[in-house]
């Protein structure tokens, strides 16, 4: 029902059409077609190129759910090709180890394949894949309630990874068993119903389950509701919360090699970042210091794995260290120094230490502060089973949610991007958040 090819074909398009762009960059620069010798003395330091350039356009968000539809999808690719061209022109001309192994191309023809393939990838992308990709929209019965059943049904026809379109939807708030039941029924047999989705474990649904058993005999093919709602928005539905359900799916008895990779990789992950944050620390600590004379960390008491309490250090960038409030709540202000420091995200390398400690990973749910967390524990049932994990420095939700939550309702979605990750939780998919972390961060600096 999602069309997970997507991404796998336009990945495979892309190398077809970068190779296609060397090729005709030789063409253009001899003049002539290029022969067997020459296209292999190009072909093959350019791979090297090929294969970060897929690189930086995941990094670029040009496999993302509406990669196929941005009509910004052109500049997309004008920006990372210019950023594949840099780093080519960095590793190729200003590193003799590199220059002295391979068989370097000359600068003209980086250049034309820089531009040729601008040009092709933008016809790929924008105009011959729209065409080839499978845009059959398959007839759908929805049935569900409140929010997520109006979100769904806000999704199904504008996203391009659903592959349904709504021929009915059934609010099960506002419809008695007897109308349900006729309704259903009535568009099955009269319309060219492919899928049917809905709760089979809801109160109301139950008493109409023999009426559709028949059906199974024919196309219609029946979906959970809940399943259908994960994998649209790669999120977990709040209203599926119940204790039978934690217990069910919050298990990992199976995990024990995925932890220890993935303690391995926050090792070597940690290397790069301490250095960046010893390099830091000397022009932090004067900038800092000249802007209003303050300490420079400030330590904060937070809620880690299974509920325990663990220390994290940030570069101070406010007036002074709060308890755990909102924004909105907060009496501190942002120093000069501060804003510098949030918006590049430096204030955050501290934390690398908690990291090689052992009581932070670089994925996981990020750590309430300890007040702010009892107040949500609160007002939102079964709020700690995000503490199940380790938390970490970036997370689903991170990546998911344009900013920090402000407000009970904005930690619920929170809630549900945590959740999704917690079942979910794989080193593909750790990878994914670090590279969409990565995106986030150059975005931040302006590049």
């Amino acid at each position: 029902m999602i069309n997970k090819k997507e991404p796998f074909i336009l990945g495979l398009g892309d190398v077809l059409v970068l190779v296609l762009s060397l090729w005709l960059a030789l063409f253009l620069r001899l003049g002539e077609i290029p022969d067997t010798v020459m296209w292999t003395n190009h072909l093959v330091p350019f791979s090297f190129i090929f294969l970060y350039s897929i690189l930086v356009f995941y990094v670029a968000g040009l496999y993302a759910r509406h990669a196929v539809i941005l009509r910004r999808t052109a500049l997309t690719i004008l920006n990372s090709q210019i950023i594949n061209a840099l780093i080519a022109t960095l590793i190729f001309y200003f590193t003799p180890a590199v220059t002295s192994i391979i068989a370097v191309s000359p600068k003209t023809i980086l250049v034309i394949y820089a531009i040729v393939s601008i040009v092709i990838l933008s016809l790929w992308r924008i105009v011959l894949f729209p065409l080839i990709a499978s845009r059959k929209k398959h007839q759908a019965i929805i049935i569900g309630k409140g929010d997520e059943l109006r979100e769904i049904l806000s999704a199904v026809d504008t996203i391009s990874k659903s592959s349904i379109k709504c021929a009915l939807a059934i609010d099960l708030e506002n419809l008695s068993i007897e109308e349900m039941r006729e309704k259903i029924i009535r568009s099955i047999e009269s319309s060219q119903i492919d899928y049917v989705i809905l709760d089979m474990y809801d109160e109301k649904v139950k008493p109409i389950l023999s009426d559709l058993y028949s059906t199974i005999f024919t196309k219609v093919q029946y979906v959970n509701f809940h399943s259908f709602y994960e994998e649209l928005f790669d999120k977990i539905p709040l209203s599926r919360l119940k204790y039978s359900w934690i217990m069910e799916r919050m298990s990992f008895s199976d995990m024990r090699v995925y932890d220890i990779v993935k303690k391995i990789g926050d090792i070597i992950l940690s290397i790069p970042v301490a250095l960046v944050f010893l390099i830091s620390l000397p022009f932090v600590y004067i900038l800092i210091k000249l802007d209003d004379g303050g300490s420079v960390f400030i330590s904060q008491k937070r809620i880690g794995k299974n509920n325990k309490l663990i220390n994290i250090y940030k570069y101070r960038s406010m007036t002074s260290n709060d308890g755990g409030v909102w924004l909105p709540e907060n009496q501190n202000k942002v120093t000069r120094a501060g804003y510098f420091l949030r918006k590049s995200r430096i204030d955050e390398l501290p934390q690398v230490l908690s990291v090689l400690k052992g009581d932070m990973s670089f994925v996981g749910p990020r750590p309430d502060i300890i007040d702010l967390g009892k107040r949500l524990e609160q007002n939102i049932p079964y709020y700690t089973i995000r503490n199940v994990i380790k938390p970490g420095l970036s997370g689903w939700a991170q990546v998911n949610q344009e900013k920090p939550p402000q407000s009970v309702e904005e930690t619920k979605l929170r809630l549900s991007y945590d959740l999704y990750y917690i079942q979910n939780r794989s080193l593909g998919l750790d990878i994914k958040i670090v590279l969409r972390t990565i995106k986030t961060l150059l975005l931040r600096v302006g590049m």
